[in-house]
């Protein structure tokens, strides 16, 4: 979403960007930024800069960088719409399409009364749980060890053995019934025009958002009666698709990477074990919009879903929607049909470190899911397997394949040799129930320290601290001899009379803002302005003739060079060599 360019200036002049970033980590002056350590890597030395008269940040270390609209996706984990609706409640700002939208306000102000409604909910049932009415979850709890730690922790708590026990509640505290419905708490019966409870005579586990507001609830019955859980639906504050249960209790983790489980009891049953960074879908199967949010956290995802058939087949379908999205993606197997929680229950946080170490990765999982259901000590289903396998594998980069033949050898006994050359046929009948998603680690922009990007990242530098400088880049035709899109972009914008640099990078994507800030490594105190893109100009200059002599030089070695490309080459040749001198 596009904001009006004179909103958004107005948006970072309230939220300062030395304000906001020092409510996070302390910072001190030098030179002319600001220094601290970084909040959003692990360091002991501050390598994390902010400048001020910029408005910009930058670290040196993880390479991290942009206005405070980028510092807020990255610490709050939010996605830019988001981290500018963040900014803009802090001070108080009305959104620029909500500033004359009556029907728009009145649609917020009911969401946040919903949000109102969930959390005095939470808070009744956190009641209850201490109460008679909680006597059998605190039974659960105490029977699933569960201590006081975790209770508080998770925000447990207790829906009593009644039809209307939270409707009479939340009405005394003046909610009307539509609001209770809309929040998912009550449950209406149009045929008998009543209402009841949403959750009666069950131990409840309240579904928590990033932002912190309570969402909606998932309860568990206290004994064998069906169904096991009831999970709130989708409402105006809440849809499972878009949500983690867990994630809000890791907002201000420092992850290396995250557990994808299950259901509730399975993040707690962990939790408790010891294994403190395990979220879990929401009564659905992993989902796009599940995936984006943990790609927020993380780069790497242990899939540890339930060893029985289900739990497989939902694997299967979670590791493709991950790795989709730019995730490494690990399977941890559970064996004898456990669930995680069951597994470290009688294995403890050991048993679970020593699957995690041997969790296999996408392809691996892949291979070995082709042999379920068949023999492999008959020779038939054996090589059958083989087949299918060599399909898969023979469509893999060859670093992989090399790995992966190996690993099928030992496991069906036939040759190396033999499986490679059955991987060049691709004949494999059921390669296509098991398809090959790749996708790249998104990681943090390289910054690349190559002469070209030094030099492309000087005169860009200069151009944006300099007003002679920039006219200079530009009347020499300093583009022509800049590869870089993202600085091409720039010089583009520069040209507006009302440009600033943080309010350009504001609206990037998270990896172009980071490769713009890169140009704030570059500061300093410019003192020849002319001599400065002169120079960057001639030696770039010079860089692409170099690369078009190292063309040339192989074009003569074609063996196809006719006898007048040959001559026009060795003249090209000799002109660039001169240029050089």
């Amino acid at each position: 979403m596009a904001f009006p360019s004179s909103w958004v200036d107005e948006l970072l002049a309230k939220n300062e960007i030395v304000s906001v970033i020092s409510s996070y980590i302390e910072l001190k002056p030098k030179g002319r930024k600001l220094w601290g350590l970084c909040p959003l890597h692990g360091e002991k030395t501050a390598s994390f800069s902010v400048s001020p008269d910029k408005q910009m940040f930058y670290c040196f270390g993880c390479h991290a960088g942009g206005t405070v609209i980028q510092f807020v996706m990255d610490m709050e984990r939010l996605p830019y719409i988001e981290a500018v609706q963040f900014l803009a409640a802090r001070v108080g700002m009305e959104m620029p399409h909500e500033v004359n939208d009556r029907a728009l306000q009145e649609q917020r102000a009911y969401r946040d009364r919903l949000y109102e409604a969930t959390q005095a909910a939470a808070r009744y049932y956190c009641e209850q749980f201490l109460t008679d009415n909680g006597k059998a979850a605190r039974e659960y709890a105490a029977k699933r060890g569960l201590s006081k730690e975790i209770v508080v922790r998770f925000g447990i708590g207790a829906a009593p053995d009644g039809w209307d026990a939270l409707l009479n509640h939340m009405t005394k505290l003046g909610y009307s019934q539509k609001e209770m419905i809309d929040a998912g708490l009550l449950v209406q019966n149009i045929d008998r025009n009543s209402v009841y409870d949403a959750y009666r005579n069950r131990i409840i586990f309240p579904i928590i958002g990033t932002n912190g507001r309570v969402l909606g609830f998932g309860a568990r019955v206290l004994d064998d009666s069906k169904p096991k859980y009831i999970n709130t639906g989708d409402t105006p504050i809440y849809n499972k698709r878009n949500n983690l249960y867990g994630l809000y209790q890791l907002k201000n983790a420092k992850l290396a990477d995250l557990i994808m489980v299950e259901g509730y009891m399975d993040v707690i049953g962990l939790y408790k074990a010891g294994v403190e960074n395990a979220v879990a879908s929401l009564g659905t199967a992993l989902t796009q919009q599940q995936a984006r949010l943990l790609k927020r956290y993380v780069e790497v995802v242990y899939i540890a879903y339930d060893g029985d058939a289900a739990g497989q087949n939902a694997t299967i379908r979670g590791m493709d929607i991950l790795s989709g999205e730019g995730l490494t993606v690990r399977i941890i197997s559970f064996p004898d049909n456990l669930d995680p929680d069951e597994y470290v229950q009688i294995y403890g946080k050991e048993g679970f470190d020593r699957l995690k170490q041997n969790a296999l990765s996408l392809n691996e999982f892949k291979i070995e899911s082709m042999a379920t259901g068949l023999d492999l000590g008959n020779e038939n289903e054996r090589e059958k397997y083989a087949k299918l396998a060599c399909a898969y594998i023979g469509k893999l980069q060859p670093v992989e394949q090399e790995r992966y033949y190996k690993l099928l050898a030992k496991k069906t006994g036939y040759d190396i040799e033999s499986l490679k050359m059955q991987g060049r046929t691709g004949i494999g009948t059921r390669i296509k129930d098991i398809p090959l998603t790749r996708g790249g680690i998104r990681k943090r922009a390289d910054i690349e320290d190559n002469e070209r990007s030094i030099l492309e990242r000087s005169l860009i530098s200069a151009a944006v601290q300099n007003l002679e400088a920039f006219k200079l880049l530009i009347s020499q035709n300093g583009e022509a001899y800049i590869k870089s899109i993202e600085y091409l972009r720039l010089l583009d914008a520069m040209r507006a009379k009302d440009f600033t640099l943080a309010g350009y990078v504001s609206a990037l994507e998270q990896d172009e803002a980071e490769h713009i800030s890169a140009v704030l490594r570059e500061e300093g105190v410019l003192d020849n302005p002319q001599k400065t893109i002169n120079d960057g100009i001639a030696r770039l200059q010079k860089l692409d003739r170099d690369e078009e002599l190292a063309d040339l030089q192989q074009k003569l070695k074609q063996p196809d060079i006719t006898t007048e490309e040959k001559a026009e080459t060795l003249q090209r040749i000799t002109a660039l060599i001169r240029a050089n001198k």
